[in-house]
């Protein structure tokens, strides 16, 4: 075998332990929320469902504000350096969840009832939480994706024997769930710093934050930006059109999960692989994410194909009395998919140099744009002009994106490999372009739909 030929299969390797590892987690939260959905009734599930929206809006932002760091600036750092860099960005994540933990425990405290229960028990968790995903950042950005697949299999393992058990014993009330959910996170964290080869080095946050902030402000600016907006979208649809219009646009996106998945796993593949060959002309970087972006694009071509043409009667049992909205949006939302997907190279390129400010003023459109045509759309045809809407946002900066590689490919990339505690490269932050960012609230999350 040819040097470049194990190469190619050490890249192989890496990717499709990338696919592994997103399918374990998002596999975790989905059964996670179907087995306490068939232990508790309807008002305790709904606690449920709050507390693990605040815990997705906690782990957005520590990946942003401590992990991504990892993949853009430290992915072609030799492994001593790597290896205290992992133990900084860790450390941080712990920080970062014992502040948010205070904060939910003390909303908690005040709202009082199940769902205040629910958010006590996800804030005494939520330190171990976001060490485990720290990790598997950490793991993916390092090109050791089998180890972050590890981490995930362990958590799932653990979490899934505590919540059957507690099935078993009859547990009405989310609170005991949630907390089994954090223990096992922070146990499969515990094997992350095994694997990782240092310890959450806690006392370094402040440092951690301070140096990469360049990066990390418009990260986190962005991911909030982005998810806000959608979030509202939906919220204003819910008030001015009907809530079937809701369930409409989240079924569809439910139908189209498995090429977000696929996205999911690109973004936390490319974005790193493309940060360490930051010495490859920029025509190389370049040409290499519009090829991400056509495989990609053929899959989510291809997966739309399918679920269009599936019969009503597999639409009813999977989505039950929903299936008929779903269905009216659903060419709509598989366009809007396909062309947001065809975009993600670009966006894989933007991170990987480190221009995060260039991002965040793309998505800083995007955020204005789901909203006004979602609601135009809404005026116009309902829930399918709002999935219309939703597709015309990623349609119009889809050029926006590809510009913005190509300047960016022209410079110096910030996520040049340096020592940890260096400053990043200034042209990180970049010149103004019209760029966007994959509408669906990715960020650092190409190829996935916000609501994901």
């Amino acid at each position: 075998m040819t040097r470049r030929q194990s190469g190619i299969l050490r890249l192989a390797r890496r990717a499709g332990w990338s696919v592994v590892d997103q399918a374990l987690s998002s596999l975790g939260s989905l059964l996670l929320s179907v087995m306490v959905a068939r232990a508790v009734d309807a008002h305790a599930f709904g606690a449920f469902t709050v507390s693990f929206a605040v815990y997705s809006v906690a782990v957005l932002v520590s990946r942003a504000l401590v992990s991504q760091p990892l993949t853009i600036t430290f992915a072609g750092a030799d492994p001593a350096t790597y290896r205290v860099a992992s133990g900084r960005s860790t450390g941080a994540a712990v920080v970062v969840g014992i502040a948010v933990g205070l904060v939910v425990l003390l909303v908690g405290v005040l709202i009082g009832g199940p769902v205040g229960t629910a958010l006590g028990a996800v804030a005494l968790v939520l330190p171990g939480l976001l060490v485990q995903d720290a990790w598997r950042v950490a793991f993916l950005a390092g090109g050791h994706a089998e180890r972050a697949a590890l981490v995930s299999a362990v958590w799932i393992a653990l979490q899934l024997s505590a919540v059957a058990a507690l099935t078993a014993a009859g547990a009405g009330s989310p609170a005991p769930y949630l907390l089994a959910w954090g223990l096992a996170a922070a146990a499969a964290a515990v094997l992350g710093a095994v694997r990782g080869g240092t310890r959450p080095l806690v006392t370094q946050t402040r440092s951690w934050v301070r140096e990469n902030w360049q990066l990390t402000r418009f990260l986190v600016l962005e991911s909030l930006l982005v998810q806000g907006a959608f979030q509202g979208m939906l919220l204003l649809i819910g008030a001015f059109g009907a809530l079937s219009d809701v369930a409409a646009i989240r079924g569809a996106n439910v139908v189209v999960g498995p090429v977000s998945l696929l996205g999911m796993s690109a973004t936390a593949f490319a974005v790193p692989e493309l940060a360490r060959r930051a010495h490859l002309p920029g025509r190389t970087r370049l040409l290499a994410g519009v090829g991400i972006s056509g495989v990609l694009a053929v899959v989510a071509l291809a997966w739309g194909a399918v679920v269009l043409l599936l019969p009503d009667v597999a639409g009813v049992a999977l989505l039950g009395d929903s299936w008929p909205g779903v269905r009216a949006v659903l060419l709509a939302t598989v366009v809007g998919q396909l062309i947001n997907i065809s975009y993600s190279g670009a966006t894989y390129v933007v991170y990987s140099t480190g221009a995060t400010a260039v991002a965040m003023r793309i998505n800083a459109l995007v955020s204005v744009l789901l909203v006004v045509f979602g609601l135009t759309g809404l005026a116009l045809g309902g829930a399918e002009g709002v999935a219309w809407g939703i597709a015309a946002t990623y349609a119009t900066v889809l050029p926006l994106w590809y510009l913005a590689a190509a300047r960016v490919t022209r410079r110096p990339a910030a996520g040049q490999p340096r020592p940890a505690g260096g400053e990043p490269d200034g042209a990180a932050a970049g010149p103004a372009v019209d760029e966007q960012s994959p509408a669906d609230g990715r960020g650092l999350s190409a190829g996935r739909t916000t609501s994901d």
